[in-house]
């Protein structure tokens, strides 16, 4: 039973938590991932059925973790690319995640400062900041809360006669962590951890089979995540059984995040290998092996005791197996997030330990309150000032360049495409070079001083890097069109499309969809519409969800007077594509030049709820030609209040006001149109003077 003042610290600690992450709200994404997982991503853009099903179908850049990307789909219905409720939702399943961990917690320790502290020390880790701050990290965020729910609902099975369902809420939870992030696998052995720890573990057929599901479960997604993320040379050569070095890798990083939890100091985003793993094995390696045994059989002595320090070392072990390097999964050996599980582990042996201190006398009472009050203020300090930096790309990629300047080619990369976004080409220009002459071989260094390149409009030298991409790299087909680009800029309109169709010809499964729009672009110039629209339509199978490329393909139709096939494409457009509202407006300006008003009217009612200032004003257009006066006048508000500065629309409407009689109104709406450059008709201001003055009369 928790207390009205146990209630009142929770309570605390949840604003604490809200106040040191508050950085993180206000900040945009991150220039790690954020622009391919939400920016880019065309699959969180719409939430039909279909694309539901195709979420939970595929993998998303070799990773298997549907509930993720369903969460981002569906924040973006809400606000698109705004990043802020991405970054509140990341720290509200912090929140909740710490409640679990406290609950957790304090059902195994029976004790609430155990539990507290322990949720205290998850909540606030400097360490964490990466986890939560970050929004492509959902995926630790997400699984954390179904692995830790699973592991509540597991435990409290046993204290209610909701038995049951209880299990089966618990097996569902861990489905659904596995469907966040295949690191939840290691569940299994948690409970049976878990089970140990209680006192409830028996090598017993009538114990041993409620973990069945659970490592059925397990195995599934263990074989989903690697057929996934490696490819079928990495599965032979890159598995634990052959590539012993990754072996060896893992007990050095498990020092190294031993070392960090207990001196989270001196963080960063990218950590560089500890050695060249070209070279042979330094004997460190091997130390750290030792070391990690070593720590490990003081561990199994100390069940002499209890199990408390046995129970948290191993929580942090076993969690951490996945992310520990045996299988390597990312560009880094280690990474902060890779802890966001495994240091519950830690924190309850600390809470274990400070417990145990302040029990024994006065003295020590006050060293162990001492001590769990400067841990507190130092958390809090260290999390908020990561926050901040977290919050600003260009520091956070700087802080990874101090961090190791000599193997930090990754982030003056990510510096040097943030300078290039900004157009700041000299600074990008010194970054980009420096990032390529740590790692020449790094292709996607060589695409962006291509890009560069190509922006600074030195084309014979973009040309030069795009040919360097091998065709394996995912951004080959993206050299090949620059390539092409560069061409048609130079006024080979002929030879751009020469060369891109031979690229086309040989490596047809690389080419992207705005491979074939640019294809199309150039046919388009050549008066070659034949060709322009079977590329367009190439690349709306690619990616049916651009409206763009109806907008395109209907421009050509129009320009050709086909008019048949420019409808057909408006309501394929607008039953496909993600953003339907310039297909639309499109689609209904065609209705209203051709002076189809029913068409026009029919089409933006049924779809007002895709409005835009255009399409309420085009409305307001058609309801005024019909004298519906008062329909045209609520259009037109909606489409100034949609977009304020178009004199146009305060002139229409002041015309409406008039037709209304209401000379007032359609007077301020005469200035309003002046303040935005709108040039009124003088005989109009004329009239509306006269008839002003005859209303005086």
């Amino acid at each position: 039973m928790i207390r009205k003042y146990q209630i009142l610290f929770l309570i605390l600690l949840s604003y604490v938590v809200v106040l040191s992450f508050y950085p993180a709200i206000t900040s945009g994404f991150i220039n790690l991932d954020d622009p391919a997982m939400i920016v880019g991503n065309s699959d969180i853009k719409n939430l039909s059925l279909n694309n539901i099903k195709h979420i939970f179908s595929s993998y998303q850049y070799k990773l298997y973790h549907p509930i993720v990307t369903l969460s981002y789909a569906i924040e973006y219905s809400i606000c698109g690319t705004e990043p802020y409720l991405y970054h509140i939702d990341n720290i509200f399943l912090h929140l909740l995640n710490t409640l679990l961990v406290f609950f957790i917690i304090k059902f195994l320790s029976k004790s609430f400062f155990v539990g507290f502290f322990t949720a205290f020390v998850f909540a606030l880790h400097p360490v964490h900041v990466e986890s939560v701050s970050w929004v492509s990290s959902r995926k630790d965020t997400l699984f954390a809360f179904f692995f830790l729910l699973s592991i509540l609902v597991y435990i409290l099975a046993d204290r209610t006669k909701y038995k049951k369902l209880l299990y089966f809420l618990s097996v569902i939870s861990f489905l659904l962590s596995c469907m966040s992030k295949p690191t939840a696998v290691t569940l299994p052995m948690v409970l049976i951890l878990i089970d140990f720890y209680r006192d409830k573990f028996e090598f017993k057929y009538n114990t041993l089979k409620k973990y069945i599901p659970f490592f059925i479960i397990s195995f599934v997604f263990s074989y989903i995540a690697v057929f996934g993320h490696y490819s079928e040379q990495e599965k032979i050569i890159a598995t634990l059984f052959v590539k012993i070095t990754n072996f060896y890798d893992a007990h050095l990083n498990c020092l190294f995040y031993i070392c960090k939890f207990f001196l989270p100091i001196n963080l960063s985003c990218f950590y560089p290998d500890f050695y060249d793993h070209c070279d042979i094995v330094p004997n460190f390696v091997f130390y750290s092996s030792a070391l990690l045994y070593l720590l490990i059989f003081f561990v199994l002595l100390s069940l002499k005791i209890n199990k408390k320090i046995f129970f948290g070392f191993f929580f942090f072990l076993i969690t951490l197996l996945p992310s520990s390097g045996i299988l390597p999964t990312g560009i880094a050996p280690v990474a902060d997030r890779y802890t966001y599980i495994p240091y519950i582990g830690l924190s309850f042996m600390v809470a274990e330990v400070i417990c145990y201190i302040y029990k024994k006398n006065k003295i020590l009472k006050y060293i162990a309150v001492s001590v769990s009050i400067f841990v507190a203020a130092a958390l809090i300090y260290l999390t908020y000032q990561r926050n901040l930096l977290w919050s600003d790309n260009k520091k956070l990629m700087t802080q990874a360049i101090d961090y190791a300047p000599a193997t930090a080619d990754q982030a003056y990369l990510l510096r040097g495409i943030i300078y290039k976004n900004e157009n700041n080409l000299d600074l990008a220009q010194k970054d980009i070079e420096k990032s390529y002459s740590l790692n020449y071989k790094n292709a996607y260094t060589a695409f962006h001083l291509a890009h560069l390149r190509q922006k600074q409009g030195k084309y014979l030298q973009a040309k030069e890097y795009y040919s360097v991409i091998p065709y394996t790299n995912v951004n080959y087909a993206y050299a090949m069109q620059n390539i092409g680009i560069i061409l048609y800029n130079e006024g080979k309109t002929k030879e751009a499309i020469s060369f891109m169709e031979k690229e086309k010809d040989k490596n047809l499964f690389l080419v992207n969809d705005g491979y074939f729009a640019t294809l199309a672009v150039f046919y388009q110039k050549e008066k070659n519409f034949e060709k322009a629209i079977e590329n367009l339509k190439l690349a709306i199978s690619v990616n049916p969800k651009k409206e763009q490329y109806y907008i395109h393909l209907m421009t050509i139709y129009e320009t050709t007077d086909d008019f048949i096939n420019f409808e057909k494409t408006a309501l394929q457009g607008i039953d496909f594509a993600s953003n339907k509202v310039p297909i639309i407006n499109k689609l209904a300006s065609y209705f209203f030049e051709k002076g189809k008003y029913g068409q026009t009217k029919v089409l933006l009612l049924l779809k007002s709820n895709l409005c835009d200032n255009f399409g309420y004003f085009l409305l307001g257009n058609v309801f005024a030609l019909e004298q519906k006066y008062e329909q045209a006048i609520f259009c037109y508000t909606m489409s100034i209040l949609l977009k304020r500065d178009n004199g146009e629309i305060y002139f229409k409407r002041a015309m409406v006001w008039y037709l209304l009689k209401n000379y007032d109104s359609a007077q301020k709406d005469v200035k309003y149109a002046e303040k935005y450059n709108f040039i009124v008709d003088k005989e109009f201001k004329q009239d509306l003077e006269k008839a002003k003055k005859e209303i005086k009369k």
